[in-house]
């Protein structure tokens, strides 16, 4: 019986032994760095990372924010998923999305299920707008020099009617996706540093995203992107999002401390064809011509510029956030008439030698069209449908020399295009109509190319004073006002004006004097 009761006993104890390893495995130590394969998102299914008490089991009430965008603004029609970041391009025709995280349940179950696993995903929808956007998410606590993974899965319904309601239609290629990183943790979707995926299409059935790779940088931090994007303002627009997943793929080289051995001695081969320096046109202006991986900011860089005087100078071809196409010529740099700025010369009283354009008609030669609009919301961006033409509005364009040409708008036939302009550096200057004043820029310095068409769009608000005349620009005063006006008529006027106030104030003090004394008497 004993020897039944030891043998029992040294049996339990090398079960026991034995389940040790298992438990060991069951717990791991979370506070160490993940390890190759390990996931390094946060909420990469969208399922919530905190719940609502009252949520029912398997579900997660109230998992999202109305406060997480990339401006720190709050949106009651955005719900971003917790973890993540909703970002979006601003300007233009693009539009902030709304954002959902949507549940299991019908409408999103059925035909054309919208979740691909567990509970929830996430959409974001553009109506009648383009679309540019999705979310980020910034992962710390990574090796430095490790390789990293990002991948997610997609699908969209773009489509601009109602006849195949929940499938897509039209365009095949109008809305695309993919897969970003940015290996040093920043948050800007439209920086040059982020390394994108391709971009594919993935219409009414989700398909993977990706993957793409990016090694870390030194501060052991990156940001992951998801990003929706299409190219015709469709009715439906709609990017559906689920089971995101960032890995380490391989880890980082440590720092040792064993010398490297010297380096071989290098064979040089042929020295790179340096840029070419540009040569300035003959009206003088400094012109860069856009290669293959320029940017606006690098190009300002090069020429030791700020990034605000190209914009400013190349106004009229910039596309959103900067955007420039190869061959295109950017305006770097204009001639000055003199070291220091001097009013233009009065307008010549001969009739402009440039005739006006017809709006949509061909254009001959290098052309500037403008337009004033009544900016009801103040936006700085004209809605045809809402947003009327405005008459009355003075619009001036000088280069070096003086005023070059002069046009009032009627409210009816414009844009009114100034054509047969002379490549070169030009301003183009409005004066708001009576009652109204400029919503945004007045006035624009600009590169003209040979054989390019550059348009203006001026808004104009009401002023809070009906009576209140918009007050033109410095250069604007500069261009009307006489030369030979001095600074003596300048004072001369200033003293009557004073002189006439006084006169009054005088008149009126003797008036009550001469009341109060008709009461004595």
């Amino acid at each position: 019986m004993i020897q039944k009761r030891m043998l029992l006993g040294i049996l339990l104890v090398a079960v026991l032994l034995g389940m040790a390893p298992a438990w060991g495995i069951a717990a791991p130590d979370l506070s160490e760095s993940a390890q190759e394969g390990t996931e390094l998102l946060k909420n990469p299914g969208f399922e919530g990372l905190s719940c609502a008490p009252d949520s029912e089991p398997g579900w997660c009430e109230d998992n999202w924010s109305n406060t997480a965008n990339f401006d720190g603004s709050f949106h009651d029609n955005i719900f971003t998923p917790q973890g993540w970041t909703t970002w979006w391009r601003k300007g233009g025709d693009y539009g902030q999305p709304e954002v959902k995280t949507i549940p299991n349940v019908a409408p999103f179950t059925g035909e054309l299920p919208r979740i691909r696993s567990g509970n929830y995903a996430t959409l974001l929808f553009t109506f009648y707008r383009l679309q540019d956007t999705g979310f980020y998410q910034v992962v710390t606590g990574l090796e430095p020099n490790s390789t990293v993974q990002l991948s997610a899965y997609a699908h969209g319904w773009s489509c601009d009617n109602d006849d195949k309601l929940g499938y897509s239609c039209a365009d095949p290629w109008n809305q695309t996706f993919q897969v970003g990183i940015e290996p040093n943790g920043g948050t800007d979707p439209f920086s040059p540093s982020v390394i994108w995926s391709g971009e594919q299409r993935s219409p009414d059935h989700y398909n993977l995203i990706g993957p793409v790779t990016a090694q870390v940088g030194a501060g052991g931090s990156v940001c992951v992107f998801l990003r929706s994007k299409t190219k015709w303002q469709y009715k439906y627009q709609d990017a559906y999002w689920d089971d995101a997943s960032l890995v380490m793929t391989s880890p980082g080289t440590p720092p040792t401390d064993t010398p490297l051995p010297p380096p071989p001695t290098p064979t040089y081969g042929p020295s790179p064809t340096p840029r070419a320096t540009p040569t300035p046109r003959p009206d003088g202006a400094v012109v860069h011509v856009v290669e293959s991986g320029d940017t606006l900011f690098g190009i300002a860089l090069m020429y030791g510029v700020e990034t605000e005087q190209l914009r400013q100078l190349n106004a009229g071809s910039l596309g959103p956030n900067d955007m420039i196409n190869v061959g295109q010529a950017i305006v770097i740099s204009i001639p000055s008439a003199s070291p220091t700025p001097s009013p233009l010369p009065a307008p010549p009283t001969t009739e402009p030698t440039a005739a006006p354009g017809a709006p949509g008609g061909p254009v001959e030669g290098a052309s500037i069209c403008v337009l004033a609009y009544h900016d009801r919301n103040g936006d700085t961006f004209r809605d045809e449908a809402t947003e009327e033409l405005l008459p009355n509005a003075e619009f001036t364009i000088a280069d070096a020399s003086g005023v070059v040409d002069r046009y009032t708008s009627n409210g009816v036939n414009e844009p009114h295009c100034f054509t047969g302009l002379t490549p070169g550096a030009y301003r183009v200057i409005q004066t708001a109509p009576a009652g109204y004043v400029p919503s945004g820029p007045a006035e624009y310095n600009v590169g003209l190319p040979k054989d390019t068409q550059l348009d203006f769009q001026f808004g104009d608000a009401r002023s809070e004073n009906p009576d209140e005349v918009a007050e033109p620009t410095q250069e604007s005063e500069e261009l009307t006002e006489p030369e030979n006006r001095t600074t003596a008529s300048r004072i001369f006027s200033t003293v009557a004006k004073v002189s006439g106030i006084l006169v009054l104030l005088l008149a009126g003090g003797v008036a009550v004097l001469f009341f109060l004394n008709r009461r004595r008497m």
